[in-house]
């Protein structure tokens, strides 16, 4: 089982699902300069202008930080950070 390295040590009792959407979420924010309240997990990513280079960089992110190879494509077969975060729990059994 995979565990997560939380940066947010304040809540352990995060879930994997949360904890890898809350990742995304700080992460999608560095890369497109955005504020990351404004950001929804539910909603496409393509709706914040991520685009195809980007999405593989922080697919590339993702791997170094979960220590996991993942499909170049998550982002685009997942196109929302609830739906990517949550086959990421299901498929890789993480855990916080």
């Amino acid at each position: 089982m995979q565990q997560l390295q939380n940066s947010s040590s304040s809540n352990q009792t995060e879930s994997p699902v949360t904890a890898i959407q809350s990742w995304l979420v700080s992460q999608l924010s560095d890369v497109l300069s955005i504020d990351s309240s404004t950001i929804d997990v539910k909603q496409p990513l393509t709706r914040y202008g991520l685009d195809s280079i980007d999405a593989v960089t922080l697919v590339g992110d993702l791997e170094d930080w979960l220590d996991l190879e993942l499909p170049s494509t998550l982002l685009w077969d997942y196109p929302t950070i609830e739906k990517a975060s949550t086959y990421l729990v299901q498929e890789f059994d993480v855990s916080v």
